[in-house]
């Protein structure tokens, strides 16, 4: 049967916290807002300072406020983000989930191996696979899955094993 083993670190679990919150809307939308909202209104007083008041040392002053927190409060906002995910995991709950993991394609169920143990995963339980340049996620759950890191997959061939969990994945649909 197709195996793969890879090795999960703790970025790889904030990456997929970072790919489950790209769908949250109300994060984009604040993002959105700090992005482009609140330099836009930031430059439209500068404008107004500017031809209002003549003050043009102050305008400019308020004009690269609002390009800094553009392009800055975004970065801001992801690493907030980031730090509050990586204090939900407990280092216990981190010992466990991470380390080397072998994850083997069998008939009946995708067999996921780790220092934990091993567990079955039925092909009719998974709900989908996404596979990105860096990481594929096997959805087990609407906001829980299989996390592979291309960059740490010591044994075994990534593009075959996920052909192959596709095929098994369209079998069981």
């Amino acid at each position: 049967m197709t195996e793969i083993q890879y090795e999960l670190r703790e970025r790889d679990l904030l990456a997929f916290n970072d790919h489950q919150l790209k769908s949250v809307k109300t994060l984009q939308k604040s993002l959105q807002r700090h992005q482009a909202t609140i330099p836009g209104l930031l430059v439209l007083i500068s404008i107004f300072v500017w031809f209002g008041y003549q003050d043009s040392l102050t305008a400019a002053w308020i004009a690269i406020t609002g390009g800094i927190w553009g392009v800055a409060a975004p970065f801001l906002i992801r690493w907030q983000t980031r730090r509050k995910i990586s204090r939900m995991y407990s280092n216990e709950d981190k010992a466990r989930i991470l380390g080397e993991y072998t994850l083997r394609i069998e008939p009946q169920a995708l067999i996921e191996v780790s220092k934990v143990g091993e567990s079955h995963i039925k092909w009719e339980d998974i709900l989908r696979i996404e596979a990105g340049k860096n990481y594929a996620f096997i959805f087990v759950t609407l906001d829980s899955a299989l996390i592979i890191p291309r960059a740490t997959v010591k044994k075994g061939n990534i593009a075959e094993f996920f052909d192959e969990v596709e095929h098994r994945l369209e079998k069981a649909a």
